[in-house]
């Protein structure tokens, strides 16, 4: 009798320890992002030869060469660009992207705020809705970066194309009926997950 007590224990104790793996979409993100929390700063490419950690000098003096090429144009107050996607998608559109910097001296790139639009968005063509590019957008970064996305759907802002690297994460969602947002973060400095999903 006692054999088998002892046994039983064992057993409860192995499956204790055992806890299966969450395999799940949202399981895979949550251990990547707390894997990233853990790394050393990210130096990843965002766009257009731009870096994770790269110094407000070093945003200003590609933006001035991107800006000779030709590639891209002022867009409205602050340090927002404008770079045309005439050929990247299914249909032409414009990506504007904006640098978020730390307080640091020197200042660094600690996040980089984008946004897509179709260039024929109106409120009847339905065709050019935020819902019907989100997916493009990811295909499209996905080429670019030469990542695979996690697909999520966030309590606040619905289908969300996700990625981390390292400490380097990005997402993508639908803002509104015209606009896909992303957004590039340095996990490093950070103590939790960006999205709020963790626990969800």
């Amino acid at each position: 009798m006692r054999l088998v007590t002892v046994s039983l224990l064992f057993m409860c104790f192995f499956f204790v320890g055992c806890k299966q793996e969450d395999t799940t979409p949202l399981g895979q993100y949550l251990r990547a992002v707390e894997a990233g929390l853990e790394e050393e700063p990210s130096t990843a490419e965002t766009v257009m030869g731009i870096h994770l950690n790269d110094t407000d000098r070093e945003f200003y003096d590609r933006c001035t060469e991107l800006n000779r090429q030709q590639l891209i144009t002022m867009a409205g107050g602050s340090n927002q660009v404008a770079h045309e996607l005439k050929n990247d998608l299914d249909r032409p559109a414009r990506m504007t992207f904006q640098p978020v910097f730390t307080q640091t001296n020197p200042r660094r790139i600690d996040a980089m705020e984008l946004t897509f639009i179709y260039d024929e968005w109106s409120p009847w063509n339905k065709t050019a809705y935020a819902d019907q590019l989100l997916p493009r957008v990811a295909e499209y970064m996905s080429r670019i970066q030469n990542v695979e996305f996690i697909q999520l759907v966030h309590p606040h802002f619905g289908d969300m194309y996700v990625h981390v690297n390292g400490s380097m994460h990005l997402a993508l969602w639908a803002a509104d009926d015209s606009t896909v947002k992303g957004r590039f973060t340095d996990l490093s400095g950070l103590d939790g997950d960006p999205l709020h999903l963790r626990g969800n």
